[in-house]
């Protein structure tokens, strides 16, 4: 069983989360260490779908209020 999060994150905080990602994986590198796990989290946050809300579906909804 797959337990899935989601998190919602502006662009400024989904820089945070890939910043340290990032440097938590460097850290290891400088330690020899294996950084598999910590690459594969790196590229499921990066290829994380974007949803995006459409101004249509916005101006719609003020309009049926």
């Amino acid at each position: 069983m797959v337990n899935e999060r989601v998190i919602k994150l502006d662009q400024y905080e989904f820089s945070a989360v890939i910043k340290l990602i990032n440097e938590k994986r460097n850290d290891l590198l400088r330690q020899q260490q294996s950084t598999e796990f910590i690459t594969e989290i790196l590229e499921k946050v990066i290829k994380a779908p974007t949803k995006r809300k459409s101004k249509f579906r916005r101006e719609r909804e003020q309009c049926e209020r």
